[in-house]
């Protein structure tokens, strides 16, 4: 893992700029993925599309600041003095996932399943460390709220659709989105997927390389 620049950016709706840590290169060595989708790469660090103003506890999307300037620690650069005491963005909460979605600062059908799908893996969390059986109610309901937002033409998000249905125990209507034909790529995550369907396990599981 290599550290990129760090950038100075003024998010959108705050008076104070916040730091961005960029990442040059990653690899996923020591890699753990799962069905739903998430993967946890030790060497590959998420940096997420939401942050938050530490000092304001403003949402803004990453995409959508002012640049204002970058150094590169890695590169030897000293950090200007007048950026000493910015605080670097926050990752978003739970809540203020939740609170995206109901504010419309998710203004676009790829921002709403952004969120949607960063809730589900938050949902799943307690599940992989073996800290509860099932997602909450308020998890599931978000499952159910991104079954409308797949579209089953792409591959990929038609295999998703199968695995929040999997996930949700609709096993009977799963089963045909994976029973459909996929690009080579999926033919790994497809069979586990339609495995874990066919002995109607409905919790999210490990993908065993």
């Amino acid at each position: 893992m290599t550290p990129g620049p760090i950038l100075i950016v003024k998010p959108a709706g705050c008076e104070l700029p916040v730091k961005l840590f960029t990442l040059a290169s990653g690899n996923l060595f020591g890699a753990v993925s799962w069905t739903d989708g998430k993967q946890e790469a030790p060497m590959m660090p998420d940096e997420p599309w939401l942050r938050k103003s530490p000092v304001e506890g403003v949402l803004f999307w990453t995409d959508a600041c002012e640049q204002i300037g970058e150094f590169d620690p890695s590169e030897g650069e000293p950090e200007p003095r007048e950026w000493l005491d910015l605080k670097f963005a926050a990752k978003p909460t739970e809540e203020d996932l939740f609170a995206a979605l109901s504010s419309g600062l998710a203004d676009t059908e790829e921002k709403r399943r952004y969120l949607r799908t960063r809730l589900w893996w938050l949902g799943n969390d307690p599940v992989r460390q073996r800290k509860a059986r099932r997602p909450t109610p308020v998890h599931l309901q978000n499952l159910e709220a991104m079954l409308a937002m797949f579209s089953e033409t792409d591959p990929g998000q038609r295999l998703q659709k199968a695995e929040v249905l999997r996930e949700l125990s609709r096993f009977g209507e799963a089963l045909p989105l994976l029973d459909q034909e996929y690009p080579k790529e999926y033919a790994r995550a497809v069979a586990g997927i339609r495995s874990l369907t066919l002995t109607r396990e409905a919790r999210v599981a490990r993908f065993v390389r």
